[in-house]
């Protein structure tokens, strides 16, 4: 008896539930045909909920939009199949096709003869969106990442929906015909004019513009990566990516504008959307931004239907838009945080809100006779409250996401933001004004100031230590990372701490050397560099910013000596070349260097000639490693490292992926 009552009980309240927020159900079964795999279980537990509570119009959506969600999907990989066995059939080949959006170095193509959805880089392949053209391209290997939190190449890919990655060789401009990408082409037109004006000329190179400028544009083609590294050590990188935030600040000016003129309400709301919706448009059409305009939109159709709305049936109605529309925003990181904030945000305001005041007047005093003392306590504790809970709630919702996708924690993040909340409001609307035409140069510089004020809050906290780590452990103090930089080049990291040898040049550190070491868990404490060309220490800046205590050592300024530096895990001894040889080949220039762990130790040879490798010092000559480059006038051949290492395990530099043990 008492078993049938509480069946009976959970099932009405499933259907209060389902009656609430019937989309709910229909989300629910599209993320589980997407997700696919073991997550099938979602859409079956969808449909069956439906069942359960005999809402049948809810399960007949249901269906049909998981046959909408399961088609798109077979059709993308229908195109996306047929392209690769046309890549596979030949190296280079044309493809023509629209351009549907520009990115940086390159372009987004949807190729006509299949349908699929290609990035091209290259020089050749800055096009802008709505442009026809005939490229000749050359796929690229799409590798995935050797180390969690790298950069992966296939990951990224799937999360846009994309095809493959390609290099143009040449491209043919076709003409610029009428098109949905077309007016994408316009709208970014429109960003970089905006841009321009809150970016002038003598303003390029201050942080603070290039801060003003993604905050609200989104348009972070002038900030510089060490800007954004700043906030991204601070665990506060989405300012840099227009979201909800945005589109509510810029929805309340213009409905604070238009409620100034005479017009009826429905006037009102289409012009609010229409020029809501260009903003949205012009920033380009980020998820984030995108979600929270289509929940704009869909409140107020409600309210000018005079129909109830509930948030969280909006909510649902426009991450399903999104997903039957474009299905792979599915494996989307910025998807993924945007609706999972907002679900966040609304459940810790809604519950986090009915908990006592933190801050109060006195208990005894009735509300209705407060003086202004007590009512601004009342309010402090109301805008308190709000912020703290908005904040805990979203950094609790896109922490389980950051972790997963970027294998990355920020331990000040939660209170970063808590601090700057109250920042990014002024910012933003003093940067919004100061794009009008009249005011916007008297206001420009109380943007800046702002701007300025927020950067260095923020470089404050990502300048504390342990503010930005990995999810990966440290590693032990004998391990070894060797790490190819392309084109035979690599650079080594033996022992941690201990010594990193190499770290490529200023591109190659920042988009390899950096993450790599910093997600891999190793943290050097001294790094050499055995030549002094370009593609091996051009990025030692770089390593020095992301490591403060590193002591860097520019070997090739040593003359003919022998000179040992000690570090946590082992002496390094770096060996000169003999002033006695030959400088005319550069690698008889290049030294050798040596570490002594606990457990085993390393010979590193890199480039050197054999004419170094064979004065090296007897006392060097023992190794269980040996690392060896190329040296294409006097190359060490692999008999001449086992006439002194036998049985000694050898690492070629220019044949290998990854090592990492």
């Amino acid at each position: 008896m008492k078993m049938g009552q509480g069946l009976s009980t959970m099932r009405d309240a499933l259907r209060r539930r389902i009656v609430a927020a019937p989309l709910l159900v229909l989300l629910a079964a599209v993320c589980g045909v997407l997700w696919g795999g073991y997550l099938w279980w979602l859409a079956g537990a969808a449909c069956m909920a439906a069942v359960v509570v005999a809402r049948w119009r809810v399960l007949l959506g249901a269906l049909l939009c998981m046959a909408v969600a399961f088609l798109h999907v077979r059709k993308i990989e229908t195109e996306q199949r047929d392209f690769s066995e046309r890549a596979e059939s030949s190296s280079l080949f044309a493809v023509q096709g629209t351009v549907l959006r520009a990115l940086p170095g390159g372009c987004v193509l949807q190729d006509d003869a299949t349908g699929a959805r290609l990035v091209l880089r290259g020089e050749h392949a800055a096009h802008r969106a709505g442009d026809r053209i005939r490229a000749f391209i050359e796929v690229l290997p799409g590798d995935p990442a050797p180390l969690p939190g790298v950069f992966d190449a296939q990951a990224w890919l799937r999360s846009q929906g994309l095809a493959a990655a390609a290099y143009c060789t040449a491209a043919e401009y076709l003409g610029h015909p009428f098109s949905l990408a077309a007016l994408r082409g316009e709208a970014d037109k429109a960003r970089a004019y905006l841009a321009e004006r809150l970016i002038p000329p003598a303003y390029r190179e201050d942080a603070r513009a290039q801060v003003l400028s993604a905050l609200v544009l989104g348009d972070k083609s002038y900030s510089d990566p060490e800007t954004v590294a700043v906030f991204k050590r601070g665990g506060c990188l989405h300012i840099f990516a227009v979201s909800g935030l945005h589109v509510g600040l810029v929805a309340g000016m213009v409905y604070f504008m238009l409620s100034r003129l005479m017009l009826r309400s429905r006037r009102r709301t289409v012009l609010l959307l229409v020029i809501t919706g260009l903003y949205v448009a012009m920033t380009g059409l980020a998820v984030p931004a995108l979600r929270a305009f289509l929940m704009l939109a869909l409140i107020l159709l409600g309210r000018e239907l005079r129909r109830p709305v509930s948030m969280v049936n909006i909510w649902a109605a426009a991450a399903l838009l999104i997903l039957l529309l474009s299905p792979w925003q599915i494996h989307n990181a910025g998807f993924l945080l945007s609706f999972a904030v907002y679900a966040a945000i609304g459940l810790g305001v809604r519950y986090g809100m009915k908990s006592g005041a933190w801050l109060r007047p006195d208990a005894l005093v009735p509300p209705r006779i407060y003086n202004r003392r007590e009512r601004f306590v009342v309010q402090a504790d109301l805008w308190v409250r709000g912020v703290v809970i908005v904040s805990v709630s979203a950094w609790l919702a896109a922490l389980p996401i950051t972790m997963g996708y970027f294998h990355s924690f920020n331990l000040y993040g939660v209170i970063l933001n808590i601090v700057i909340t109250p920042l990014l409001m002024p910012t933003m609307l003093c940067g919004l004004l100061s794009l009008l035409p009249c005011v916007g140069a008297y206001i420009h510089g109380l943007a800046l100031a702002c701007a300025g004020v927020l950067l260095s809050t923020v470089g404050l906290v990502a300048d504390l230590p342990s503010a930005y780590l990995p999810m990966q452990m440290p590693r032990s103090a004998d391990s070894l990372l060797v790490y190819p930089t392309g084109y035979g080049d690599a650079f080594c990291v033996i022992g941690n701490p201990g010594v990193m040898i190499n770290c490529g040049s200023e591109k190659t550190t920042r988009l390899t050397t950096e993450p790599v070491v910093f997600h891999a868990g190793f943290k050097p404490s001294l790094l050499i560099l055995t030549q002094r060309r370009a593609s091996c220490s051009g990025g030692k800046e770089l390593m020095r910013r992301s490591l403060p205590h590193l002591q860097v050592v520019e070997a090739w300024q040593m003359k003919d000596a022998v000179k040992v530096y000690q570090t946590p895990s082992g002496p390094v001894t770096v060996v000169f070349p003999s002033s006695e040889l030959n400088r005319t080949p550069v690698q008889n220039a290049t030294p050798i260097v040596h570490w002594e762990g606990k457990q085993r130790s390393v010979l590193y040879i890199g480039d050197a000639s054999l004419l170094t490798f064979e004065r090296l010092p007897e006392s060097l000559r023992k190794a269980d490693v040996v690392i060896c480059g190329r040296n294409p006038a006097m190359p060490v051949t692999p008999s001449d490292i086992e006439a002194i290492f036998p049985n000694t395990q050898i690492i070629y530099m220019d044949r290998l992926q990854v090592t990492m043990d």
